[in-house]
């Protein structure tokens, strides 16, 4: 009779041996994997945000967290990843949702597809769930218009929002929106703008009710929305979704200009359209209008754009459509509901008592939330509703030109001009993003926001060339004021540039050395005239440099000017006038500019103006010719 013990552990030895070959995918399907080359494939790449490094396998993906990965390694092994997957999905787990195929349904659906097979399926409850809550039949591409008192908005910000099949414009605030954001806790705006630019801060998809967002932007941000509802099949909003669930608190690293909101939802659309390729239009930055202009380029993709105006912008066209007399009234409303308008007539009363409610919920919105705000909405509220008259709002009408289709963000142009009595050539370079003068189609009015903005120049008198500005950062916000609103404009900046000084650092109109500057200064912007609008701002500013007498130096001064907007020309007239602590003087530069259109891309500038330090003048003009790409 043989031994049992020994019989027993070679039983057990083979029910191992067969639990473990049962365990994982069947070696067909490994081989027929390595065949066809699945883990090169640019979409299994794109699945796991795969990008080019250094390693052995020369990929390394930009996901920073490890549940989005199976192995150990499979940040850095795609052909791993993928087999790991594969195991994965014959690997039988007894708890709802946490199986492979329910943690990863896009590579499932992808893999099962290129290998032509189903695995075992498990249930995944809270996957079914989830997509039919969201049941999404439409996805949206939103672009929310530029807000200077944001850095991470200063260029605008872009998000998609998921409609269902019964939802219509007047329902659109119940859908869901899907958003890309760094995680930035409480730092202040320079930190943030610090951080973001160094990729400091995770980023992270997120879902939220589009009111949310619409309440953020629109009307506590008076930021305008643009929606570009794209022509995904149901088949790729299912694969969107599928996508969007893996991605769920994976944190990926976030650029402000690179690595942004409007990168990130590229990778996204292109998980839905197998073939896309968004991204590769952007290997250096992604500026949110740049990206969504890249989209709607796309053959097929775009169904139809829908122009919702901020809040701000109702009110404006309200404060147009009504006479003086009937925003007076509007103004002395909002501050006491109970005031008498007996002396207007039935539409003039309806009219004042919509923009004053208008106004006084805008004010509520934006936090003043007085002991008497809510009776005060009411008491509004309860007069207009007496008053047996139509509504007297009126739509403010869609701009022209939507987002997409302004010019382009970067900028280059050639110049020629006279400066220091001595003729010049010049050649520019701005990456991003719009000045006063561009334009102004698809841009937010009174904007203006250049980084790196660069000058090389070549002169007669020196024939050597040199760094004539670079202009790191440069904003200004013009915000006008109008009968409900009172903002403050205005500007930041710093860089280098060329001061009117000599090697000694006495002041010299015809010489110059490079400084390093920042610029800063704030006050008010007003409208004359239906193209004009005039400025006044106190200026305060710093340099630095081995040329200047010890080293630095303080001014502060003013700074004034008026613009004129055509349709295809803009005018400017600007001085600045600064008292200069080293050398106990003024220096004051004025100028006049023009900025001709030549189409969409194309354009001249002119300018031409004088310099004043020290008792010496010296006249500057020239022309440039720019071109946006």
């Amino acid at each position: 009779m043989p031994p049992v013990l020994p019989v027993r552990l070679t039983l057990l030895l083979c029910v191992l041996v067969a639990r473990h070959a049962l365990a994982g995918a069947p070696a067909a399907l490994h081989e027929k994997a390595d065949a066809l080359g699945l883990s090169a494939q640019p979409y299994w790449h794109l699945l796991l945000r795969y990008e080019k490094a250094g390693g052995q396998s020369g990929l390394r993906s930009e996901a920073r967290s490890d549940h989005f990965f199976l192995g150990r390694n499979g940040r850095e092994n795609p052909a791993q990843e993928l087999h790991d997957l594969l195991n994965g999905l014959f690997e039988p787990d007894p708890l709802p949702d946490k199986s492979v195929a329910c943690r990863f349904p896009a590579r499932r659906a992808w893999i099962e597809e290129n290998l032509q097979f189903t695995a075992s399926r498990a249930e995944c409850p809270q996957l079914k769930e989830w997509k039919a809550a969201i049941s999404a039949a439409q996805a949206t591409l939103v672009f929310a218009s530029d807000y200077l008192n944001n850095p991470s908005s200063m260029f605008g910000h872009t998000f998609l929002r998921l409609d269902t099949a019964e939802q219509t414009e007047d329902t659109r605030l119940l859908a869901y929106a899907v958003n890309f954001a760094a995680n930035a806790q409480a730092d202040n705006p320079v930190v943030f703008a610090w951080k973001g630019l160094a990729g400091a801060y995770p980023g992270v998809f997120s879902l939220m009710p589009y009111y949310d967002k619409v309440k953020e932007y629109s009307d506590l941000e008076n930021r305008d929305l643009w929606e570009y509802q794209l022509a995904l099949t149901p088949t790729e909003l299912d694969r969107l979704l599928d996508h969007l669930w893996e991605l769920r608190s994976v944190e990926f690293p976030y650029y402000f200009l690179t690595r942004n909101c409007s990168f990130q939802l590229l990778g996204l659309l292109e998980t839905a359209r197998p073939g896309l390729r968004l991204r590769d239009a952007f290997p250096l930055q992604a500026i949110p209008t740049d990206t969504v202009r890249r989209v709607i380029a796309e053959p097929g993709l775009l169904r139809r754009v829908v122009y919702h105006p901020a809040a701000q912008r109702r009110l404006l066209q309200a404060a147009q459509d009504n006479s003086r007399t009937v925003n007076r009234a509007a103004q002395q409303l909002a501050e006491k509901p109970a005031n008498d308008i007996g002396s207007l007539t039935p539409a003039e009363q309806a009219a004042a008592l919509e923009a004053a409610y208008d106004y006084r919920y805008y004010r509520f919105l934006a936090g003043d939330h007085g002991p008497a705000a809510r009776t005060d909405l009411r008491h509004l509220l309860m007069r207009r509703a007496a008053l047996d008259t139509p509504s007297q709002r009126q739509a403010p009408p869609r701009p022209e030109v939507d987002p997409a289709s302004g010019h382009e963000t970067a900028r280059i142009a050639m110049a020629g001009g006279q400066a220091r009595k001595s003729g010049y050539i010049a050649l520019r370079l701005r990456p991003a993003y719009h000045d006063l003068l561009d334009r102004p189609g698809g841009y937010r009015q009174g904007s203006h926001i250049d980084f790196l903005d660069t000058e090389l120049r070549i002169d007669e008198q020196r024939q050597e060339l040199r760094l004539e500005r670079l202009a790191i950062v440069d904003i200004d916000s013009l915000a006008k004021r109008d009968l409900f609103f009172r903002p403050w404009s205005w500007f930041f900046g710093f860089g280098y540039r060329q001061a009117a000084v000599d090697s000694q650092g006495n002041a010299a109109a015809n010489t110059s050395h490079g400084v390093a500057f920042a610029d800063g200064g704030a006050g008010i912007n007003v409208g004359l005239a239906t193209r004009l609008e005039c400025f006044l701002l106190l200026v305060a500013s710093t340099e630095a440099g081995t040329a200047l007498q010890d080293g630095g130096r303080g001014a502060a001064g003013g700074r004034g000017g008026c613009i004129y907007r055509m349709t295809n020309t803009r005018l400017r007239l600007q001085s600045d006038s600064r008292f200069l602590s080293d050398l106990g003087h003024s220096e004051t530069r004025s100028q006049l500019e023009a900025h001709i259109d030549l189409g969409r891309q194309q354009a001249l500038r002119l300018q031409a103006g004088r310099l004043q330090t020290a008792g010496q003048d010296a006249d500057f003009s020239e022309l440039a010719w720019i071109h946006y790409f």
